[in-house]
C-alpha cells in the first residue's frame, strides 16, 4: 500500500532536470549541492556517465525555480550549459537532504558527452601554492575541481578518478576528507594529491642522471637563469625552455633543434609583463588570460627597443617575422619556475624533432632529448593523450582565427544541425597539420593537434587520438571512415585499412570541398545550404590528380564545381617547388622571363647553399619543364605567395611550411600601391592571371617601388581580385554566403581584403571561427561529406 503523503509533501514539487554541455570535471555538482542546501531542498546529484548531469530536487516550486534560475545564470566559469530540461511531477518526500551520488557508469545511444578539456590552474589554487600555511606550498601539481588536467588524463567516462591517470595515486587520509566534502573546493576533484599522495618531480641531466628530487623546481629554474636549456614535462605534453634575456642561448637553441629559422612561442611570467612588450586589444588580453591558455600571435611593434625582452633576442625568436607566439603560465610548475627565477619570460618550444610527436614519457624525454637539452624537469604522473599547445592569430581587433586547435579547446565537439542523428563517422584528415575527427548525435569531436602524418610515430599517434575519442563518445563501429583523395597520403592508407577492419565503407572527399563543406558546417548554416568559397592554401589532390590549391568553390555538402580560382602553372620537381621559390618563380613566368633574369632574381635571397640558383640548375629545371619531365599542374596561392616574396628580395625558400608568405606579410606595409588584376576565362571558370600579376610585382620593383609596399598589394590583390570574382558568382547564383577557407586565410592582409569586399558588396562572409582555415580543419569538412554520403 502506498505510503500517504503528509501535508509538507503537499505543499511540495519535484523537478526532475537533465544538464548538457561542459559538466563533467569542473565543479558542477558541487555547485548544484551548495546551492540546494542553501535553499534547503532535498535530492540529489550526479554525472550520467556520458550524457550530462541529472538533478531530482524537491521542495517549494519557487525555491527551485530560485535555484534553476542561478544554475542558467550563473553557473561555474569554466562550464557551458548546452541544454537544461526540467520536468514537474508529485513530491514523494522520500529525501531527507540533499546528496551527491555516485556517477552512472551507463552509455547513452544517442548521447553526444561533452568531455572536459585540460584547465589552467585557477586563482584559489595559485594561492595555496605561494601560501607557506598551505598543503599545496610549492605543490607543482595542485590542483582542484575547477582547474588541472581533464582531457590529458582521462581513460574513460564518467570523469571520476579511477578513469584517469590519478587512479595511480591513492589518495592520502587528509587529502581524501577534502575529496569527500561537497563543501569543500577540492570535493570530487579528480586531480587532486599532495605531496605525500601525488606525483612529483625530478631533475635530471642529460645523461639520464637525478641531480635533484627534493625541489626540482627550483634548481631547475637556477638552470634556466645560467643560460641552460632545460625540458619541461608539463600537463598535456613538454617544451623546451630558455631564457630570452639573452639570444645566445635561443640561438644555441636553434642550433641544437636544426630549426635556423622556425617561430619559437614564448611564455610571459603574467599579463602585465605582456603589457610591457605589446600593445594589446581587449580581445588578445581575454584570449591570453582564459582558462584555455592559447598562444596568441602578437604583434612586435616596429620599434621594440623598449620591450622587456631585447631587440637581438626578438629577433632571434621571430626571425624576419612580424609577430610572436605568446602565452601565459597555466601550470603550477609555470608559475614556480617564474618566482624562482628573475626572467620576464621564457622560451617554450614543443619538445619533439620533425616528424615525431612530442615526447611525454619521462624515459625518452631523458634520453631522446639528450642531444637538444641540458637537464630534464620530469615527472611521474603518465599523460594518457598529449596535446599541444593551441595557437590563435588575431586577425583584426575583434576577429582570430585558430593556427592549431589542441589543448584547452579539444575535444569540445562541434554541433551540425541537420537530418544525421542516428549517423557515427569517423574521418583521418589529410597530411599536414592533422586532426581526426569523430561524428556522433550531429556532434564532431575533432582530435587534438596531430601534426604532419609522414611516418611511424605519427601514423600511431592519428590512430590512437582517434581510437580514444570513438572510444570515450562510444562509437565502436562508425557508419563509414573518410579521408583524403591522395592515394600517397598514409592518412589514406589508415582510412582505407579501418574501412577493411570495421567493415564499414570508405569516402573518399576532394581537400577543397573538405574545406567547404567545413566552413559550413562550424557556421550551422541550414541543410542544403550553398555558398561561394574561396579555397587558397598550397596543395590539395584535384579530382584529377593535378595540384590544386587557389580555387573558387560552388558547392554544398553533396556536391561541388570549380568556378574560377588562379591560373594554372607548371611547377618543376614536383615537392621540392613547395620548398624552393625559385622552381615557383620559373614555373609561373615560363618563357616570360629570361633565365639569366631570373638568376638575378634569386641570387642571395635565402636560397639553400645545396641547390644554387645558377643557370645551368636552371637551365636543367627549364628543359624539364618544356618536355614535362617531373612536373606538376597546379593553381597553388601558396606556390604564387613563394615567388612574389622571392621577387622582392624577402624570402627564397621554405624552411618550415609557410615561412615565405609569412615573412611577405610581416614585410608588408601600405604604400598606397595598386596593382592590376586581370581574370582569363578557361575551361575550368574564370582564372586571375597570376603571371601577368607577377610580372608587374618586378616591374614596379624595378622601378624603384618599395618591397614593403609591393608586398603589401600583391596580398591585398590576391584577396580583393578572388573575392570580387565571387561575390559575382554569388550574385549570379542568388547566393547570400561568400567563404575563405585554407592556409593562405591566415594571411592577415589578404582576409581582410576578402571579407571588405563582401562586406561592401552587401553579402555575408564566412570565416573560420571554431576550427583552422588550415588543414588542421579538413577532417571537420570529410566528416560531413561522408555524413551526407551515408544517408
Amino acid at each position: 500500500m502506498r505510503k500517504p503523503l503528509s501535508w509538507c509533501c503537499i505543499l511540495k514539487r519535484r523537478a526532475r532536470i537533465h544538464i548538457t554541455g561542459i559538466v563533467q570535471g569542473v565543479g558542477f555538482r558541487p555547485f548544484i549541492y551548495r546551492l540546494a542546501s542553501e535553499r534547503f531542498l532535498q535530492g540529489y546529484v550526479l554525472n550520467l556517465g556520458d550524457a550530462g548531469v541529472r538533478l531530482v530536487v524537491e521542495g517549494r516550486e519557487e525555491k527551485i525555480k530560485d535555484l534553476i534560475q542561478e544554475i542558467q545564470q550563473n553557473p561555474p566559469s569554466i562550464s557551458r550549459i548546452e541544454t537544461l530540461d526540467t520536468e514537474w511531477i508529485e513530491a514523494s518526500g522520500e529525501f531527507s537532504d540533499f546528496a551527491i551520488r555516485k556517477s552512472s557508469v551507463r552509455r547513452t545511444k544517442d548521447a553526444a558527452p561533452e568531455i572536459p578539456p585540460d584547465i589552467a590552474i585557477c586563482q584559489e589554487c595559485i594561492g595555496d601554492l605561494f601560501d607557506p600555511q598551505s598543503r599545496w606550498y610549492l605543490y607543482p601539481f595542485t590542483s582542484c575541481a575547477a582547474c588541472g588536467p581533464r582531457f590529458s588524463t582521462i581513460t574513460d567516462l564518467p570523469y571520476d578518478r579511477p578513469n584517469t591517470t590519478m587512479d595511480d595515486f591513492p589518495l592520502c587520509d587528509t587529502c581524501n576528507t577534502g575529496y569527500t566534502n561537497p563543501l569543500n573546493r577540492r570535493y570530487h576533484a579528480q586531480t587532486t594529491a599532495c605531496d605525500r599522495c601525488g606525483p612529483l618531480y625530478r631533475l635530471m641531466d642529460n645523461r639520464g642522471n637525478l641531480v635533484e628530487e627534493r625541489k626540482p623546481v627550483a634548481v631547475a629554474a637556477a638552470m634556466l637563469q645560467q643560460g641552460k636549456i632545460v625540458s619541461l614535462h608539463g600537463i598535456s605534453g613538454t617544451h623546451l625552455a630558455t631564457i630570452t634575456t639573452d639570444p645566445v642561448p635561443i640561438r644555441e637553441l636553434r642550433r641544437r633543434k636544426r630549426k635556423s629559422f622556425r617561430p619559437f612561442a614564448v611564455m610571459f611570467r603574467d599579463l602585465e609583463t605582456v603589457n610591457a612588450q605589446f600593445d594589446l586589444s581587449d580581445m588578445e588580453r581575454e584570449l591570453l588570460s582564459s582558462w584555455k591558455r592559447p598562444i596568441v600571435l602578437l604583434r612586435i611593434q616596429d620599434d621594440c627597443v623598449s620591450g622587456v625582452i631585447p631587440t637581438a633576442s626578438v629577433r632571434e625568436i621571430a626571425p624576419g617575422l612580424d609577430t610572436m607566439g605568446v602565452m601565459l603560465p597555466y601550470a603550477p610548475m609555470h608559475h614556480m619556475l617564474f618566482k624562482y627565477i628573475d626572467e620576464p619570460a621564457l622560451v617554450m618550444t614543443s619538445a619533439n624533432p620533425s616528424g615525431v610527436p612530442m615526447y611525454v614519457e619521462p624515459k625518452r624525454i631523458v634520453s631522446e632529448l639528450s642531444r637538444i637539452t641540458d637537464f630534464s624537469l620530469v615527472h611521474n604522473r603518465r599523460i594518457h593523450q598529449r596535446a599541444d599547445d593551441s595557437v590563435i592569430k588575431p586577425l583584426t581587433d575583434s576577429k582570430a582565427v585558430f593556427i592549431r586547435r589542441s589543448r584547452g579547446y579539444v575535444p569540445e565537439p562541434i554541433e551540425i544541425p541537420g537530418p544525421w542523428a542516428d549517423v557515427t563517422g569517423v574521418a583521418v584528415g589529410p597530411e599536414e597539420k592533422v586532426t581526426g575527427a569523430v561524428f556522433k548525435a550531429a556532434n564532431a569531436y575533432l582530435t587534438q593537434y596531430i601534426g604532419d602524418v609522414d611516418g611511424v610515430e605519427t601514423i600511431s599517434f592519428l590512430s590512437d587520438a582517434l581510437r580514444h575519442i570513438r572510444h570515450l563518445v562510444d562509437v565502436p563501429t562508425p557508419d563509414f571512415v573518410a579521408c583524403d583523395l591522395n592515394p600517397q597520403f598514409l592518412t589514406t592508407e589508415l582510412a582505407e585499412d579501418m574501412s577493411r577492419d570495421l567493415d564499414v565503407p570508405l569516402i573518399r572527399a576532394q581537400h577543397h570541398h573538405a574545406h567547404l563543406a567545413g566552413l559550413i558546417a562550424e557556421h550551422g548554416l541550414p541543410h542544403g545550404s550553398r555558398i561561394v568559397c574561396i579555397t587558397v592554401d598550397g596543395y590539395g589532390y584535384s579530382p584529377t590528380g593535378d595540384a590544386w590549391g587557389g580555387e573558387i568553390l560552388l558547392g554544398d555538402y553533396d556536391e561541388y564545381q570549380r568556378v574560377g580560382g588562379l591560373s594554372h602553372s607548371i611547377l618543376p620537381g614536383g615537392d621540392l617547388s613547395a620548398r624552393y621559390a625559385t622552381r615557383s618563380l620559373l614555373g609561373i613566368l615560363g618563357d616570360e622571363v629570361s633565365l639569366s633574369k631570373i638568376v638575378e632574381i634569386s641570387k642571395g635571397h635565402h636560397v639553400a647553399a645545396g641547390t644554387p640558383a645558377n643557370h645551368e640548375t636552371l637551365e636543367m629545371l627549364y628543359e624539364s619543364l618544356k618536355k614535362r619531365i617531373n612536373t606538376v599542374d597546379t593553381t597553388s596561392a601558396g606556390r604564387f605567395l613563394d615567388a612574389s616574396a622571392l621577387v622582392l628580395g624577402i624570402c627564397g625558400e621554405n624552411t618550415y611550411d609557410g615561412e615565405c608568405p609569412m615573412r611577405l606579410e610581416a614585410t608588408a606595409r601600405d604604400r598606397g600601391i595598386h596593382l592590376d588584376s586581370a581574370f582569363v576565362d578557361s575551361k575550368d571558370g574564370f582564372n586571375l592571371d597570376t603571371k601577368g600579376l607577377l610580372l608587374q610585382v618586378i616591374r614596379r620593383f624595378e622601378e624603384g617601388a618599395s618591397p614593403e609596399g609591393l608586398a603589401y598589394a600583391t596580398l591585398h590583390s590576391l584577396g580583393t581580385s578572388l573575392a570580387s570574382a565571387s561575390c559575382d558568382i554569388a550574385e549570379e547564383e542568388g547566393l547570400r554566403y561568400v567563404g575563405l577557407s585554407g592556409g593562405v586565410a591566415l594571411n592577415r592582409i589578404v582576409t581582410r581584403a576578402v571579407i571588405d569586399q563582401i562586406d561592401d558588396r552587401g553579402l555575408t562572409p564566412l570565416i573560420h571561427e571554431r576550427v583552422p582555415p588550415g588543414d588542421g580543419g579538413i577532417s571537420l569538412g570529410q566528416i560531413v561529406i561522408g555524413v551526407r554520403e551515408t544517408l
